[in-house]
């Protein structure tokens, strides 16, 4: 770009938005609006480093964001700064795509597996929660055999009862089970490695209420993980849907439960 240029990282995302087609837009908005809420919208381009560039797809990928998809619009965006020389560093070449193990189905088609990235703790609540209930199989069907012995199947409250508390029960374990077989452990490394540039699955967040001037802290989890007694929020609910990939300083209006938008300030990242 020229002397007098606005070299801003909004600026320049929005003339490259302008030159795509249309039917690649929206996917290129997607990856450039969590570029824009890590870098802040008055970056400047051109002092970007690979650096940088790095440690932002590191934390895209290890957050389990849909990296491939962004990563190669992001890939494409600034190779196409570099030919037209707005950068003077082909910063495209320091974006790695992650391969995702792939699957085969049934049918033989194959697919890319995804994962949800859960902490530690999680992980570890999830264990003991299925070793217990596997722990009360023995029970529930001593209960079934006890109520039965009666004899009584027409009318047998007892023998409901522990039926569909079997039933309960395996869910829930099938429901851990498929829970764990398609998550992962965030490691701590990859926590430090991110810092508190940007939330994400594990930040611990300070939200101010611009309106009550209320502050509140949450860790962002997955759904799986979610438990708002412990302060643990959803990355699916309205306050983890509207912060994730912000960074501190931001403020973004969410729409609370009784229908009203607020204002929030996210203070800070942990």
């Amino acid at each position: 770009m020229g002397e007098g240029s606005n070299n801003t990282l909004q600026a320049v995302m929005f003339d490259y938005l302008q030159s795509q087609k249309s039917g690649t837009v929206a996917e290129s908005e997607n990856a450039m609006g969590l570029l824009l809420r890590w870098f802040g919208e008055d970056r400047d381009i051109t002092a970007l480093s690979p650096v940088e560039i790095e440690e932002y797809c590191s934390s895209i990928n290890d957050n389990n964001v849909d990296s491939s998809a962004s990563m190669k619009s992001l890939k494409k965006f600034f190779s196409t700064l570099y030919k037209n020389e707005t950068i003077a560093l082909d910063l495209s070449r320091y974006i790695k795509i992650r391969k995702r193990k792939t699957a085969i189905t049934s049918s033989g088609q194959s697919h890319e597996e995804q994962f949800d990235m859960l902490t530690q703790e999680g992980w570890n609540k999830l264990e003991e929660e299925v070793e217990d209930l596997k722990l009360r199989r023995e029970d529930i069907s001593e209960d079934i055999r006890k109520a039965a012995a009666t004899g009584d199947f027409s009318e047998n409250a007892p023998l409901d009862a522990a039926r569909e508390a079997q039933g309960k029960n395996e869910g829930r374990i099938r429901e851990i089970e498929e829970t764990l077989k398609k998550s992962r452990v965030m490691d701590s490394k990859s926590i430090k490695r991110r810092g508190k540039s940007a939330a994400f699955v594990g930040s611990t967040i300070v939200l101010k209420n611009r309106t009550t001037n209320k502050q509140n802290s949450y860790m962002l989890v997955e759904s799986s993980e979610s438990n708002p007694k412990e302060g643990k929020l959803s990355i699916q609910s309205p306050i983890g849907r509207a912060v994730y990939g912000m960074s501190a300083g931001s403020e973004v209006e969410i729409q609370l439960p009784n229908g009203e938008a607020n204002l929030f300030y996210l203070s800070s990242i942990k």
